[in-house]
Protein backbone atom coordinates (compact mmCIF):
# COMPACT_ATOMS: atom_id res chain seq x y z
CA UNK A 1 0.00 0.00 0.00
CA UNK A 2 1.25 3.27 -1.00
CA UNK A 3 0.36 6.27 0.22
CA UNK A 4 0.55 9.70 -1.91
CA UNK A 5 1.23 12.75 0.32
CA UNK A 6 -0.50 16.19 -0.88
CA UNK A 7 -0.53 19.67 0.75
CA UNK A 8 -4.04 21.38 0.90
CA UNK A 9 -4.10 25.28 0.27
CA UNK A 10 -7.27 27.35 -0.45
CA UNK A 11 -9.51 24.14 -0.98
CA UNK A 12 -7.16 22.65 -3.89
CA UNK A 13 -4.76 19.66 -3.14
CA UNK A 14 -1.31 19.88 -4.49
CA UNK A 15 1.38 17.59 -5.26
CA UNK A 16 4.82 18.23 -4.58
CA UNK A 17 6.31 20.72 -7.14
CA UNK A 18 9.52 20.56 -5.81
CA UNK A 19 11.25 18.50 -2.44
CA UNK A 20 9.94 15.41 -0.94
CA UNK A 21 10.86 12.67 1.36
CA UNK A 22 10.39 9.24 1.56
CA UNK A 23 7.63 7.78 4.28
CA UNK A 24 8.53 4.66 5.56
CA UNK A 25 6.71 2.00 7.96
CA UNK A 26 8.02 1.80 11.56
CA UNK A 27 7.39 -1.30 11.50
CA UNK A 28 8.80 -2.73 9.10
CA UNK A 29 11.47 0.17 7.91
CA UNK A 30 9.70 -0.09 4.50
CA UNK A 31 8.97 2.72 2.24
CA UNK A 32 4.90 3.45 2.18
CA UNK A 33 4.87 6.61 0.90
CA UNK A 34 6.36 10.32 -0.49
CA UNK A 35 5.00 13.53 0.79
CA UNK A 36 6.17 16.92 -0.21
CA UNK A 37 8.64 18.79 1.77
CA UNK A 38 7.23 22.18 1.58
CA UNK A 39 9.63 25.26 1.24
CA UNK A 40 8.82 28.43 2.72
CA UNK A 41 6.91 29.96 -0.19
CA UNK A 42 4.51 27.12 0.12
CA UNK A 43 3.93 27.51 3.91
CA UNK A 44 3.33 31.27 2.69
CA UNK A 45 0.51 30.96 0.50
CA UNK A 46 -1.19 28.40 2.65
CA UNK A 47 -0.90 31.49 5.29
CA UNK A 48 -2.68 33.86 3.33
CA UNK A 49 -5.30 31.41 2.09
CA UNK A 50 -5.90 31.33 5.73
CA UNK A 51 -5.63 34.82 6.21
CA UNK A 52 -8.05 35.78 3.13
CA UNK A 53 -10.63 32.93 4.49
CA UNK A 54 -10.69 34.43 8.21
CA UNK A 55 -13.18 37.46 7.86
CA UNK A 56 -15.92 35.74 5.95
CA UNK A 57 -15.75 32.36 7.92
CA UNK A 58 -15.92 34.48 11.49
CA UNK A 59 -18.55 36.63 10.50
CA UNK A 60 -21.02 33.13 9.91
CA UNK A 61 -23.23 31.81 12.69
CA UNK A 62 -21.56 29.98 15.55
CA UNK A 63 -24.48 27.69 15.02
CA UNK A 64 -23.21 27.61 11.55
CA UNK A 65 -19.53 26.69 11.82
CA UNK A 66 -20.60 23.96 15.02
CA UNK A 67 -22.78 22.46 12.58
CA UNK A 68 -19.90 21.27 10.68
CA UNK A 69 -18.72 19.61 12.87
CA UNK A 70 -21.49 17.53 13.38
CA UNK A 71 -20.55 16.18 9.83
CA UNK A 72 -17.19 15.72 10.49
CA UNK A 73 -17.99 13.29 13.83
CA UNK A 74 -20.92 11.40 11.27
CA UNK A 75 -17.24 10.80 8.64
CA UNK A 76 -14.99 10.16 11.39
CA UNK A 77 -17.47 7.42 12.42
CA UNK A 78 -17.97 5.83 9.28
CA UNK A 79 -14.16 5.29 8.75
CA UNK A 80 -12.83 5.02 11.92
CA UNK A 81 -11.29 1.78 10.94
CA UNK A 82 -9.50 2.88 8.06
CA UNK A 83 -8.31 5.97 10.28
CA UNK A 84 -6.97 3.74 13.19
CA UNK A 85 -5.31 1.38 10.21
CA UNK A 86 -3.54 4.49 8.84
CA UNK A 87 -2.03 5.63 12.53
CA UNK A 88 -1.01 2.04 13.28
CA UNK A 89 0.74 1.91 10.17
CA UNK A 90 2.28 4.88 10.51
CA UNK A 91 3.66 5.14 14.06
CA UNK A 92 3.75 0.82 14.53
CA UNK A 93 0.74 2.07 17.37
CA UNK A 94 -0.85 -1.07 18.91
CA UNK A 95 -4.62 -1.40 17.10
CA UNK A 96 -6.87 -0.68 20.16
CA UNK A 97 -4.99 1.80 20.93
CA UNK A 98 -5.41 3.37 17.31
CA UNK A 99 -8.85 2.93 17.22
CA UNK A 100 -9.06 4.70 20.87
CA UNK A 101 -7.17 7.84 19.36
CA UNK A 102 -9.76 7.43 16.39
CA UNK A 103 -12.42 7.88 19.38
CA UNK A 104 -10.87 10.73 20.82
CA UNK A 105 -10.86 12.90 17.51
CA UNK A 106 -14.49 11.69 17.44
CA UNK A 107 -15.49 13.12 20.59
CA UNK A 108 -13.41 16.39 20.29
CA UNK A 109 -15.47 16.69 17.00
CA UNK A 110 -18.94 16.01 18.84
CA UNK A 111 -17.63 18.45 21.45
CA UNK A 112 -16.54 21.19 19.31
CA UNK A 113 -20.23 20.84 17.99
CA UNK A 114 -21.60 20.77 21.14
CA UNK A 115 -19.92 23.42 22.73
CA UNK A 116 -20.94 25.89 19.31
CA UNK A 117 -24.43 25.18 20.38
CA UNK A 118 -23.56 26.78 23.89
CA UNK A 119 -22.51 30.09 25.99
CA UNK A 120 -19.51 31.25 24.57
CA UNK A 121 -19.01 34.17 27.20
CA UNK A 122 -20.98 34.93 30.75
CA UNK A 123 -23.31 37.54 32.00
CA UNK A 124 -21.44 39.73 34.83
CA UNK A 125 -23.22 41.69 37.54
CA UNK A 126 -22.05 46.04 37.49
CA UNK A 127 -21.12 48.04 40.35
CA UNK A 128 -23.86 50.26 38.89
CA UNK A 129 -27.51 49.25 39.16
CA UNK A 130 -28.03 50.99 35.57
CA UNK A 131 -25.49 48.98 33.63
CA UNK A 132 -25.02 45.56 32.20
CA UNK A 133 -21.90 44.04 31.69
CA UNK A 134 -20.60 40.58 29.58
CA UNK A 135 -17.48 38.68 28.82
CA UNK A 136 -17.72 37.65 25.12
CA UNK A 137 -14.95 35.69 23.06
CA UNK A 138 -13.68 36.65 19.95
CA UNK A 139 -11.60 34.70 17.55
CA UNK A 140 -7.57 35.29 17.18
CA UNK A 141 -7.50 34.92 13.24
CA UNK A 142 -5.06 32.85 12.14
CA UNK A 143 -3.85 29.57 13.88
CA UNK A 144 -0.95 27.61 13.29
CA UNK A 145 -0.93 24.06 14.36
CA UNK A 146 2.58 21.85 14.69
CA UNK A 147 1.26 18.17 15.54
CA UNK A 148 3.34 15.21 16.83
CA UNK A 149 3.58 11.47 15.51
CA UNK A 150 2.01 9.97 18.63
CA UNK A 151 -1.16 11.01 18.30
CA UNK A 152 -1.24 12.13 14.41
CA UNK A 153 -5.11 12.34 14.39
CA UNK A 154 -6.57 13.67 17.40
CA UNK A 155 -4.64 16.30 18.52
CA UNK A 156 -3.40 18.48 16.01
CA UNK A 157 -6.36 17.92 13.42
CA UNK A 158 -9.22 17.69 16.27
CA UNK A 159 -7.88 18.73 19.91
CA UNK A 160 -6.47 21.89 18.45
CA UNK A 161 -8.32 23.05 15.27
CA UNK A 162 -11.82 21.57 16.07
CA UNK A 163 -12.21 24.16 18.94
CA UNK A 164 -10.49 26.71 16.46
CA UNK A 165 -12.59 26.75 13.63
CA UNK A 166 -15.87 26.63 15.92
CA UNK A 167 -14.52 29.79 17.46
CA UNK A 168 -14.08 31.35 13.84
CA UNK A 169 -10.32 31.01 13.44
CA UNK A 170 -8.83 29.50 10.08
CA UNK A 171 -5.81 26.98 10.61
CA UNK A 172 -2.62 25.95 9.23
CA UNK A 173 -1.66 22.52 9.97
CA UNK A 174 2.02 20.89 9.50
CA UNK A 175 1.85 17.46 10.53
CA UNK A 176 4.83 15.36 11.97
CA UNK A 177 6.87 14.05 8.63
CA UNK A 178 6.84 10.43 10.69
CA UNK A 179 3.14 10.48 10.65
CA UNK A 180 1.80 12.75 7.95
CA UNK A 181 -0.97 10.43 6.44
CA UNK A 182 -3.62 10.37 9.24
CA UNK A 183 -3.73 14.76 9.58
CA UNK A 184 -3.81 14.27 5.39
CA UNK A 185 -6.86 12.14 5.70
CA UNK A 186 -8.33 14.36 8.88
CA UNK A 187 -8.79 17.20 6.14
CA UNK A 188 -10.25 14.92 3.52
CA UNK A 189 -13.15 14.56 6.27
CA UNK A 190 -12.80 18.37 6.88
CA UNK A 191 -13.21 18.55 2.91
CA UNK A 192 -15.80 16.61 2.50
CA UNK A 193 -17.68 17.86 5.17
CA UNK A 194 -17.98 21.27 3.51
CA UNK A 195 -15.41 23.59 4.83
CA UNK A 196 -14.58 26.61 2.82
CA UNK A 197 -12.06 27.12 0.62
CA UNK A 198 -8.96 28.31 2.66
CA UNK A 199 -10.59 27.72 6.14
CA UNK A 200 -8.43 24.79 6.37
CA UNK A 201 -4.70 24.09 5.24
CA UNK A 202 -2.17 21.53 5.31
CA UNK A 203 1.63 21.84 4.46
CA UNK A 204 3.48 18.72 5.26
CA UNK A 205 7.96 18.85 6.15
CA UNK A 206 9.86 18.31 8.45
CA UNK A 207 10.99 20.90 11.00
CA UNK A 208 12.23 23.20 8.11
CA UNK A 209 8.62 23.35 7.28
CA UNK A 210 7.57 23.96 11.04
CA UNK A 211 10.24 27.46 11.35
CA UNK A 212 8.69 28.70 8.56
CA UNK A 213 5.23 28.32 9.62
CA UNK A 214 5.87 29.56 13.10
CA UNK A 215 7.32 32.27 11.52
CA UNK A 216 4.49 33.84 9.06
CA UNK A 217 2.52 36.26 11.22
CA UNK A 218 -0.42 34.30 12.44
CA UNK A 219 -1.87 35.06 15.56
CA UNK A 220 -1.42 31.80 17.68
CA UNK A 221 0.69 28.09 17.37
CA UNK A 222 -0.45 25.00 18.93
CA UNK A 223 2.53 23.52 19.54
CA UNK A 224 3.18 19.46 20.77
CA UNK A 225 6.45 18.43 20.76
CA UNK A 226 9.87 18.66 22.69
CA UNK A 227 10.82 21.24 25.50
CA UNK A 228 13.65 22.41 23.46
CA UNK A 229 11.36 23.08 19.91
CA UNK A 230 8.41 24.62 22.27
CA UNK A 231 11.08 26.52 23.65
CA UNK A 232 11.99 28.10 20.09
CA UNK A 233 8.49 28.50 19.58
CA UNK A 234 7.42 30.72 22.32
CA UNK A 235 11.03 32.90 21.89
CA UNK A 236 9.23 33.47 18.19
CA UNK A 237 6.25 34.50 19.49
CA UNK A 238 8.00 36.92 22.03
CA UNK A 239 9.64 38.73 19.74
CA UNK A 240 6.46 39.49 17.70
CA UNK A 241 3.33 42.19 19.26
CA UNK A 242 0.98 39.33 18.93
CA UNK A 243 1.26 36.14 18.69
CA UNK A 244 0.80 33.36 21.60
CA UNK A 245 1.07 30.25 22.10
CA UNK A 246 0.07 26.98 23.79
CA UNK A 247 2.90 24.28 23.94
CA UNK A 248 2.46 20.98 25.30
CA UNK A 249 6.37 20.18 26.54
CA UNK A 250 6.92 16.82 27.30
CA UNK A 251 7.16 15.42 30.74
CA UNK A 252 9.20 12.86 32.70
CA UNK A 253 5.23 11.65 34.06
CA UNK A 254 5.03 9.19 37.10
CA UNK A 255 3.33 6.49 39.50
CA UNK A 256 2.84 6.76 42.85
CA UNK A 257 2.28 3.71 44.37
CA UNK A 258 0.96 3.03 48.04
CA UNK A 259 1.14 0.24 50.64
CA UNK A 260 -2.67 0.32 50.82
CA UNK A 261 -3.69 -0.01 46.99
CA UNK A 262 -5.18 -3.34 46.06
CA UNK A 263 -1.81 -4.63 44.21
CA UNK A 264 -3.47 -5.76 40.87
CA UNK A 265 -4.93 -2.16 40.42
CA UNK A 266 -1.23 -1.07 40.97
CA UNK A 267 0.80 -3.49 38.55
CA UNK A 268 -2.24 -2.89 35.53
CA UNK A 269 -2.03 0.83 35.72
CA UNK A 270 1.86 1.11 35.78
CA UNK A 271 2.00 -1.68 32.97
CA UNK A 272 -0.20 0.17 31.03
CA UNK A 273 1.07 3.95 31.30
CA UNK A 274 4.90 2.33 30.95
CA UNK A 275 4.22 0.81 27.59
CA UNK A 276 1.40 2.05 25.61
CA UNK A 277 2.41 3.18 22.83
CA UNK A 278 6.55 2.06 23.45
CA UNK A 279 6.24 4.74 25.99
CA UNK A 280 5.70 7.23 23.67
CA UNK A 281 2.68 9.24 25.37
CA UNK A 282 3.12 12.47 26.39
CA UNK A 283 2.25 10.90 29.29
CA UNK A 284 4.00 7.78 29.92
CA UNK A 285 5.66 6.87 33.08
CA UNK A 286 8.94 6.18 32.94
CA UNK A 287 9.14 6.80 36.92
CA UNK A 288 7.07 3.94 39.31
CA UNK A 289 7.56 5.88 42.51
CA UNK A 290 6.71 2.81 44.91
CA UNK A 291 6.23 3.21 48.81
CA UNK A 292 9.34 0.98 50.44
CA UNK A 293 7.05 -1.62 52.51
CA UNK A 294 6.07 -3.20 49.13
CA UNK A 295 8.83 -2.49 46.75
CA UNK A 296 9.79 -6.20 46.78
CA UNK A 297 6.38 -7.37 45.35
CA UNK A 298 5.85 -4.58 43.23
CA UNK A 299 8.93 -5.44 41.78
CA UNK A 300 8.59 -9.14 41.10
CA UNK A 301 4.57 -8.38 40.02
CA UNK A 302 5.95 -5.57 37.58
CA UNK A 303 8.99 -7.47 36.40
CA UNK A 304 6.55 -10.19 35.50
CA UNK A 305 4.17 -8.07 33.79
CA UNK A 306 6.99 -6.75 31.69
CA UNK A 307 8.40 -10.00 30.17
CA UNK A 308 4.59 -10.57 29.17
CA UNK A 309 5.02 -7.72 27.56
CA UNK A 310 5.29 -8.51 23.30
CA UNK A 311 7.25 -5.79 21.13
CA UNK A 312 6.06 -6.18 17.56
CA UNK A 313 3.91 -4.95 14.67
CA UNK A 314 0.76 -4.12 15.16
CA UNK A 315 -0.55 -6.44 11.86
CA UNK A 316 0.25 -9.87 10.70
CA UNK A 317 2.04 -10.17 7.32
CA UNK A 318 -0.44 -9.49 4.60
CA UNK A 319 -1.39 -12.31 2.75
CA UNK A 320 -1.19 -10.99 -0.95
CA UNK A 321 1.37 -8.69 -0.97
CA UNK A 322 0.51 -7.84 -4.61
CA UNK A 323 -2.23 -6.04 -3.90
CA UNK A 324 -2.93 -4.16 -0.90
CA UNK A 325 -5.37 -1.56 0.35
CA UNK A 326 -5.94 -0.55 4.35
CA UNK A 327 -8.45 -3.15 4.44
CA UNK A 328 -5.62 -6.20 3.45
CA UNK A 329 -4.25 -5.61 7.24
CA UNK A 330 -5.36 -8.09 9.77
CA UNK A 331 -3.97 -7.31 13.65
CA UNK A 332 -2.21 -9.39 15.55
CA UNK A 333 -4.05 -9.48 19.05
CA UNK A 334 -0.75 -10.86 21.29
CA UNK A 335 0.89 -7.46 20.35
CA UNK A 336 1.47 -5.34 23.29
CA UNK A 337 3.42 -2.01 21.64
CA UNK A 338 5.34 -1.36 18.49
CA UNK A 339 8.54 -0.23 17.68
CA UNK A 340 10.17 3.13 18.45
CA UNK A 341 9.29 5.79 15.93
CA UNK A 342 12.99 6.11 14.18
CA UNK A 343 16.52 5.81 14.18
CA UNK A 344 16.94 9.13 16.20
CA UNK A 345 14.25 7.80 18.88
CA UNK A 346 15.35 4.79 19.46
CA UNK A 347 19.11 5.82 19.50
CA UNK A 348 18.15 8.19 22.36
CA UNK A 349 16.39 5.47 24.50
CA UNK A 350 19.59 3.03 23.82
CA UNK A 351 21.86 6.11 25.05
CA UNK A 352 19.80 6.25 28.08
CA UNK A 353 19.83 1.99 28.83
CA UNK A 354 23.40 1.95 28.09
CA UNK A 355 24.51 4.97 30.67
CA UNK A 356 21.60 3.16 33.43
CA UNK A 357 23.55 -0.70 32.81
CA UNK A 358 26.75 0.80 33.41
CA UNK A 359 25.67 2.41 36.67
CA UNK A 360 26.43 0.45 39.77
CA UNK A 361 24.03 2.40 41.94
CA UNK A 362 20.99 1.30 39.31
CA UNK A 363 20.18 -2.33 39.81
CA UNK A 364 18.93 -3.59 36.42
CA UNK A 365 15.98 -6.05 36.62
CA UNK A 366 14.98 -6.65 33.01
CA UNK A 367 18.06 -6.06 30.16
CA UNK A 368 16.92 -4.31 27.09
CA UNK A 369 17.28 -6.23 23.97
CA UNK A 370 17.11 -4.54 20.17
CA UNK A 371 14.68 -7.13 18.04
CA UNK A 372 14.72 -6.22 14.12
CA UNK A 373 11.50 -6.39 12.54
CA UNK A 374 11.34 -6.93 8.76
CA UNK A 375 14.56 -5.14 8.27
CA UNK A 376 17.31 -3.44 9.69
CA UNK A 377 15.37 0.25 9.64
CA UNK A 378 12.65 -1.16 12.50
CA UNK A 379 13.52 -0.26 16.14
CA UNK A 380 11.58 -2.90 18.46
CA UNK A 381 13.38 -2.57 22.31
CA UNK A 382 12.50 -4.82 24.97
CA UNK A 383 11.69 -2.90 28.27
CA UNK A 384 14.74 -1.78 30.26
CA UNK A 385 13.47 -1.98 34.09
CA UNK A 386 15.41 -1.38 36.92
CA UNK A 387 15.63 -0.68 40.68
CA UNK A 388 17.44 2.60 42.24
CA UNK A 389 17.10 5.46 44.97
CA UNK A 390 16.19 8.85 43.98
CA UNK A 391 19.56 10.67 42.48
CA UNK A 392 20.72 13.30 40.63
CA UNK A 393 21.29 11.38 37.64
CA UNK A 394 20.15 12.16 33.72
CA UNK A 395 18.18 8.85 33.12
CA UNK A 396 15.88 9.74 36.20
CA UNK A 397 14.76 13.36 35.15
CA UNK A 398 15.30 13.60 31.84
CA UNK A 399 12.50 12.05 29.09
CA UNK A 400 13.19 9.18 27.61
CA UNK A 401 10.66 8.78 25.80
CA UNK A 402 11.11 4.77 25.19
CA UNK A 403 10.10 1.82 27.65
CA UNK A 404 12.51 2.49 30.06
CA UNK A 405 11.11 2.15 33.56
CA UNK A 406 12.84 3.04 37.12
CA UNK A 407 11.29 1.65 40.01
CA UNK A 408 11.98 4.34 43.15
CA UNK A 409 11.59 3.65 46.60
CA UNK A 410 9.98 6.44 48.90
CA UNK A 411 9.29 6.74 52.63
CA UNK A 412 6.28 8.51 53.38
CA UNK A 413 3.91 11.21 51.23
CA UNK A 414 6.87 14.09 51.79
CA UNK A 415 9.13 12.07 50.00
CA UNK A 416 7.03 10.88 47.49
CA UNK A 417 5.96 14.28 46.94
CA UNK A 418 9.45 15.68 46.92
CA UNK A 419 10.67 12.94 44.32
CA UNK A 420 7.76 13.47 42.04
CA UNK A 421 8.27 17.36 41.89
CA UNK A 422 12.57 17.28 41.41
CA UNK A 423 12.01 17.04 37.96
CA UNK A 424 11.93 20.50 35.01
CA UNK A 425 8.73 18.51 34.10
CA UNK A 426 5.36 18.48 35.57
CA UNK A 427 2.65 17.10 33.15
CA UNK A 428 1.02 13.84 34.25
CA UNK A 429 1.01 11.91 37.78
CA UNK A 430 -1.10 8.54 38.37
CA UNK A 431 -1.66 8.34 41.94
CA UNK A 432 -2.26 4.94 43.43
CA UNK A 433 -4.00 4.74 46.66
CA UNK A 434 -7.20 4.01 48.72
CA UNK A 435 -6.74 6.55 51.36
CA UNK A 436 -8.62 9.90 50.54
CA UNK A 437 -6.58 11.86 52.65
CA UNK A 438 -3.03 10.96 50.74
CA UNK A 439 -4.74 11.45 47.54
CA UNK A 440 -5.62 15.18 48.40
CA UNK A 441 -2.24 16.26 49.62
CA UNK A 442 -0.51 14.72 46.63
CA UNK A 443 -3.83 16.35 44.49
CA UNK A 444 -2.41 19.78 46.01
CA UNK A 445 1.36 19.33 46.26
CA UNK A 446 2.70 17.81 43.16
CA UNK A 447 3.47 20.08 40.20
CA UNK A 448 1.38 18.23 37.26
CA UNK A 449 -1.01 19.54 34.95
CA UNK A 450 -3.45 16.08 35.32
CA UNK A 451 -3.54 14.08 38.44
CA UNK A 452 -4.84 10.46 38.31
CA UNK A 453 -6.38 8.97 41.17
CA UNK A 454 -5.92 5.42 40.78
CA UNK A 455 -5.50 5.25 36.93
CA UNK A 456 -2.13 5.64 36.25
CA UNK A 457 -0.71 8.33 33.91
CA UNK A 458 -2.88 7.83 30.56
CA UNK A 459 -6.24 8.80 30.88
CA UNK A 460 -7.06 11.89 28.97
CA UNK A 461 -10.51 12.81 28.02
CA UNK A 462 -11.41 15.28 25.05
CA UNK A 463 -13.69 16.96 27.11
CA UNK A 464 -10.83 17.82 29.87
CA UNK A 465 -7.40 20.24 29.72
CA UNK A 466 -4.86 18.40 28.62
CA UNK A 467 -1.47 20.22 29.55
CA UNK A 468 1.37 20.35 31.75
CA UNK A 469 3.45 22.92 34.29
CA UNK A 470 6.95 23.91 34.59
CA UNK A 471 8.71 22.29 31.08
CA UNK A 472 5.96 20.50 30.65
CA UNK A 473 3.65 23.40 29.16
CA UNK A 474 2.85 27.26 29.56
CA UNK A 475 -0.40 27.54 30.79
CA UNK A 476 -2.81 26.77 27.76
CA UNK A 477 -3.78 23.38 27.55
CA UNK A 478 -5.05 21.61 24.68
CA UNK A 479 -8.43 19.88 24.21
CA UNK A 480 -11.73 21.37 25.82
CA UNK A 481 -9.84 24.25 26.95
CA UNK A 482 -8.15 24.95 23.66
CA UNK A 483 -11.29 27.47 23.37
CA UNK A 484 -9.10 29.91 25.53
CA UNK A 485 -6.42 29.65 23.96
CA UNK A 486 -7.67 30.55 20.82
CA UNK A 487 -9.62 33.14 21.38
CA UNK A 488 -9.62 36.77 22.80
CA UNK A 489 -11.33 37.62 26.05
CA UNK A 490 -13.11 41.14 26.34
CA UNK A 491 -15.67 42.85 28.24
CA UNK A 492 -18.80 44.42 27.55
CA UNK A 493 -20.81 47.50 29.03
CA UNK A 494 -23.90 48.61 28.45
CA UNK A 495 -25.24 51.95 29.91
CA UNK A 496 -29.06 52.31 30.33
CA UNK A 497 -29.19 55.19 32.32
CA UNK A 498 -29.71 58.71 30.37
CA UNK A 499 -26.62 59.96 32.56
CA UNK A 500 -22.67 58.59 33.26
CA UNK A 501 -22.15 57.33 36.79
CA UNK A 502 -18.82 55.90 37.14
CA UNK A 503 -17.65 52.65 39.15
CA UNK A 504 -15.58 52.98 41.88
CA UNK A 505 -17.23 56.20 43.03
CA UNK A 506 -15.34 58.10 41.05
CA UNK A 507 -17.09 61.92 40.21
Amino acid sequence: MELEGKNYIAGKWESSNGSEYSLVNPSTGKFIGIFPDSDKETVERAYIAARDAFHEWKSLSRFVRSDLMYRVAKIIERRREELATIISLETGKNFNESIAEVNEALHMAQFAFGSGRCSHGEAVSSEIEDKDSYMLRKPKGVIAIVSPFNFPLAIGAYWCAAPALVEGNTVVIKPSEDAPMSTQLAIEIYEEAGIPNGVINLVHGDGVTGNALVNQPVDHICFTGSAEVGQHIRKVAAESWHKTTSCEMGSKSACIVFDDVEMDLAIEATVASAYKLSGQRCVSSGRMIVERSILDEFVSRFVEASLKAKTSNPFLPVEDPTHVTWESYKVDPDQTYGPLINKQGYEKVNRYNEIVQNDSEAEVLLKPMTIMGGSTESYYLTPCVYKTEWRDVTYLKNEVFGPHIAIIPFDGIEDATRIYNDTDYGLAVGVLTNDFRKARILRDNCEAGMIYWNGGSIAAESHLAFGGVKKSGNGFPSAARTVRAVTNEFSWTVNHADRLTFPQGMK
